[in-house]
């Protein structure tokens, strides 16, 4: 699972004592306790001018508009015997309210009536908002056809009348059967090729989809799902056929558009890089002015950034804390 955001905690002046948690020096030069907790800041010049935990501007979240089947067929009960509308409502539930500081969400259920009419937006996307999110999907019940080609029409739509967001935009095709409701009086009528379409005109406009086949209905036919995927711009669909595939399916979506950055700014300019101390958790990180893998700093802009298998660890979710020793009377680290 991914990391929402990482704490952050430099340790300003930090003399010779061991830099703990945040708000925590441990075994100050006094020999005593250190201290902390509270506000963080720790006021005992002997032993430390201030340790101050700081959170992390991780990349601005990018908005993801969660299009979901509601058809009739969702009523149907998996292989395993549950409600594929009741294990669909119970992971998006999850992965919304786990995601939420990092993803902006919104929500468009089809189809909009018991037939065929476009989904519609439920839940516009805004941050922060898994509980209106959530509160849309429970209190809804699976009925009608599959209108996906109209309702990915919609999502354009939507996305046309909101600011562009510079940290991305994208749709979450959840589906389980095959796009239809060519004709609004007869869900029968096959749209697959119109909803190629649409997810081609949303990715034309900047916008790529994610295909999520849920069920062993649609995932029976894994080359509409291709070229959905395809068209998409996100190179292969996701196929779920059990509530852990679904909730693995949709936390590998999120993880993907959740990522922190690997550039962190400094509140202080060291003044000597040999000794910043550059910590993974409690594993120190070396210094790698090739830029290879590891950390350099950034005199221009009082920042360090993490390269090659460094930011992969954070990235990955790896890593619970990073953290600055600037190295005032500990030594320098070896890096």
């Amino acid at each position: 699972m991914r990391i929402q955001a990482l704490l952050f905690t430099v340790a300003l002046a930090a003399c010779d004592g061991f830099i703990g948690g945040a708000g925590e020096v441990t075994g100050g030069a006094d020999g005593g306790a250190g201290g902390g907790g509270g506000n963080g800041e720790f006021t005992d010049a002997a032993v430390c001018d201030q340790v101050e935990p700081i959170e992390i501007s991780v990349v601005p979240p990018p908005d993801l508009m969660l299009v979901v089947d509601k058809s009739g067929s969702m009523d149907d009960p998996l292989g395993t015997g549950e409600q594929k509308w009741q294990v669909m409502r119970n992971a998006l539930n999850t992965v919304v309210t786990q995601y939420e500081n990092g993803i902006n969400f919104g929500l468009m259920l089809f189809p909009a009536d018991d037939t065929c009419a476009a989904g519609n937006v439920l839940t516009g996307i805004a941050p922060t908002n898994s509980a209106a999110v959530s509160t849309s999907l429970n209190l809804t019940q699976p009925n009608g056809g599959t209108p996906t080609h109209t309702t990915l029409q919609s999502s354009l739509v939507y996305y046309s009348g909101i600011p562009v967001n510079p940290a991305g935009r994208y749709v979450l095709l959840a589906t389980d059967g095959q796009p239809n409701c060519l004709d609004v009086g007869d869900p029968s009528i096959p749209s697959i090729t119109q909803s190629i379409a649409a997810i081609q005109s949303l990715s034309a406009n900047g916008i790529p989809t994610f295909v999520l086949g849920f069920g062993d209905g649609i995932n029976s036919d894994p080359a509409t799902l291709q070229a959905m995927a395809t068209a998409g711009g996100t190179m292969n669909y996701y196929a779920a056929n059990s509530p852990a595939e679904l909730q693995a399916a949709l936390e590998a979506i999120a993880g993907e558009l959740n990522v922190p950055s690997c550039t962190f700014s400094l509140e202080e300019i060291p003044a000597d890089l040999d000794e910043l101390g550059v910590y993974f958790d409690d594993v120190a990180v070396p210094r790698s002015p090739s830029q290879t893998d590891g950390w350099d700093y950034d005199p221009a802009t009082n920042s360090i950034t993490f390269y090659g298998l460094s930011c992969d660890d954070l990235q990955g979710g790896g890593v619970d804390q990073v953290r600055v020793d600037y190295g005032c009377g500990g030594g320098p680290v070896v890096l």
